[in-house]
């Protein structure tokens, strides 16, 4: 299609051969101009650059880019000697352009389509892993310490996964902060506890003071077992919310590919600025008080 468009545009053999070298074409892959016809001046060059071991890869993309945006039509050549058509030269080049248009199209769609398929794949084995680390918490003969430090590597596994960037455990002026992430441009706080009873209000009420002496804090405190109602009063009655609350089943619907940690946290920090409801399902759309 190139080939027909080249002949379309140019009519003097010089031209064409300007045209081939101007896009990076060897000379020396170019015929005698005196023994050869204008199609056998195109073709010969075409034959030498497809038989390079780049199959003249760069020299042809030039040729194509600069012919896809071709406008110039020698009045010369076009009008007074009426050797070109312009109506026929300009339909070749809109072909041309369709084509190109419907390939890239149609390359995209299977990148995109293999992309889809890469990061199901991905997500299925990430979604293993992360189970296989929630099992090795449960393991027997490990001290409660050595459990926390399971879980605290499980949780930052899922951020991981999820692509959001979870800082090191950090202490400052005796306050131990189990990590901290970035997310929407927020820098958030992390707290985690392993096989606690249901969490008892100092508990939180202390991560909530923590936070709460940092600019623009916020914190995402995070329990296997669920948070009592008197726990999470004391974080929201009469105060600016600044914390939200992830629990066991929470990380169940992670874990089970219901819900991403992304969509997770989106989901909370939405409520919490809507409605004030520090303490919801992100699943089930509603509060677990």
């Amino acid at each position: 299609m190139m080939h027909d468009c080249i002949l379309e545009i140019f009519w003097p053999k010089k031209k064409i051969a300007e045209f081939l070298v101007g896009a990076g074409c060897p000379k020396a892959y170019l015929p005698s101009l005196l023994e050869s016809s204008r199609h056998e001046v195109v073709v010969h060059a075409f034959s030498r650059l497809g038989a390079r071991d780049d199959r003249g890869y760069s020299v042809f993309q030039t040729l194509l880019d600069r012919l896809v945006n071709w406008s110039y039509f020698d009045p010369y050549w076009f009008k007074t000697m009426g050797k070109l058509d312009e109506t026929s030269a300009r339909q070749k080049l809109h072909d041309l352009k369709e084509s190109v248009a419907n390939r890239n199209a149609a390359t995209t769609q299977q990148r995109s389509r293999a992309m889809a398929s890469r990061k199901s794949v991905d997500k299925s084995a990430s979604l293993k892993n992360l189970k296989k680390a929630f099992v090795e918490i449960y393991g027997e003969g490990m001290t409660a310490q050595a459990r926390g430090h399971l879980f605290e590597k499980f949780l930052k596994l899922i951020f991981d996964v999820n692509e959001i960037p979870m800082g090191e455990p950090f202490r400052i002026v005796g306050e131990q902060i189990d990590g901290s992430f970035k997310f929407e441009g927020e820098n958030y706080i992390v707290e985690a506890k392993w096989q606690d009873p249901v969490s008892s209000t100092s508990q939180l009420y202390t991560f909530a003071h923590k936070v709460d002496g940092k600019m623009h804090g916020r914190g995402v405190f995070i329990s296997v077992n669920a948070f009592s109602n008197e726990a999470i009063e004391a974080i929201v009655r009469g105060k600016h919310i600044q914390t939200i609350l992830v629990d066991g089943e929470d990380l169940s619907f992670i874990l089970e590919g219901q819900v991403s940690l992304t969509e997770l946290i989106d989901y909370k920090v939405r409520a919490a600025q809507t409605r004030g409801d520090v303490y919801v399902c992100a699943v089930r759309r509603e509060s677990k008080i």
